[in-house]
Parts: structure tokens; C-alpha cells; sequence
């Protein structure tokens, strides 16, 4: 799936809220906190979502593209469990004011149901995240995690599938669970059993996505 392809809200809803909001242009590497009164939802671009967390730097929960909701506890009064969210690239956002939302959503309550299905998505591959942390080796999440970016975010291309995104080997690391050499040198170890193709992660080839889901379920 790329960039321009929303996996919640789509095109029309994302130029409807737009009229009632405020939107903001993140320059590549900008952090836009999730703990404000407002909901946060892309409108362009890749981020990074994280939590702080003790003892390190902080905790990668996923990424988010067009579409995604972030913050959306603010909407419920509740307090958010994302801290913020780092732009891979130059993104854009829109900060909308919960009754906003609430009242949109209650004449067209299909805006909760999209949310819902943002929110769920990263929820679950969270959880994943979190098991194989307990029970896989380090090529195993990184094996899944080039899937997991293949499934959501990669373009079909002549039998394999490309990853075209703004990631570097710092960030493939935190979303595995792991360091940046030890993802490098996995990634390698791919590329030599021809499972990928390509160096870098913006246009890497998926070729063998049945020999990286084999690694994927190694414990």
C-alpha cells in the first residue's frame, strides 16, 4: 500500500475535517507531542509513534501515514498512551479540537468506525511486537517486521513487493526491537539469501516473502 492510499480516513473525510482544523507542516525529524487537548491525524507524510519510557530513549509503537489518527483519546477525555510522533520525512497534520470531531462523527458516525480500524491496526501489530520480543531471535523481528512494512505500506513490483519509504536503518531497528548493526547485519544476511534486494530500505525489494515469514515464526 503507498503513501497516497489511507488505511482509515479517506481523501474526502481528511478534506472536510481539514476546513475545521488547523493544519501543521512537520519538517523531517519534527516531533508533534500527543499529549495536547487536540487529536492529531496525518494528512501527509510517514511518522514515527512513540512513548517515552524509562531507562532508554523511548519505546517505537509503530508508524503512521495519510489517514491515521493519532492522540485520539483527546476526542474521550482520557489520557493519550502515545508521547509524540516523529516525522519521517516532511509531513503534514491536522490538529482538530475534540467537540469537533464528536460532532462530526455524530452525523456521520462512519468516522468512528475508520478510526476504530487505524487505531486497531497499530494496536495489534503492538501486541505482535511485544510477543515476539519474549520468543523470537533478532532475525525473526526483523523478518517480520519487513513484512509487517510489505503488508501496510509496500507497491507491488514485477512478482516482489517495494518498500518506498523514508526509513532509515535507526528506524527499522526500533520497530524490531533492537540495534541499529544487529538490524543492519540481518538485513544483509537477507540480501545474501536473496530474500531482498537493495541496501537501503527506500526501495528495498521484498523477493521471498514466504522464506521471510519461515524466519518470522523461528522462535
Amino acid at each position: 500500500m503507498d503513501e497516497g492510499t489511507p488505511r482509515g480516513l479517506g481523501a474526502d473525510d481528511l478534506e472536510r475535517l481539514s476546513a475545521e482544523g488547523r493544519v501543521e507542516t512537520i519538517a523531517r525529524r519534527g516531533i508533534v507531542p500527543l499529549d495536547g487537548p487536540t487529536m492529531v491525524i496525518v494528512i501527509g507524510g510517514y511518522f514515527r509513534i512513540f512513548r517515552n519510557a524509562a531507562f532508554v530513549r523511548d519505546v517505537t509503537l509503530g508508524l503512521a501515514s495519510r489517514g491515521d489518527v493519532l492522540a485520539p483519546s483527546a476526542a474521550f477525555g482520557d489520557r493519550v498512551a502515545e508521547t509524540g510522533a516523529e516525522a519521517l520525512c516532511e509531513g503534514h497534520v491536522l490538529h482538530l479540537a475534540p467537540d469537533v470531531w464528536n460532532a462530526r462523527a455524530a452525523s456521520e458516525p462512519e468516522l468512528n468506525l475508520k478510526m476504530a480500524v487505524s487505531i486497531g491496526k497499530r494496536i495489534a501489530r503492538l501486541q505482535k511486537k511485544l510477543e515476539e520480543l519474549s520468543r523470537t531471535g533478532v532475525e525473526g523481528r526483523v523478518a517480520s517486521t519487513l513484512l509487517d512494512l510489505a503488508s501496510d505500506f509496500g507497491v507491488p513490483a514485477a512478482g516482489a513487493i517495494r518498500l518506498d519509504l523514508p526509513l532509515s536503518q535507526e528506524d527499522l531497528a526500533r520497530l524490531a526491537g533492537t540495534t541499529r548493526e544487529t538490524c543492519s547485519s540481518a538485513v544483509a544476511e537477507f540480501a545474501r539469501r536473496g530474500l531482498v534486494r537493495g541496501g537501503r530500505l527506500r526501495g528495498l525489494l521484498v523477493l521471498d516473502v514466504a522464506g521471510l515469514q519461515t524466519l518470522a515464526t523461528l522462535t
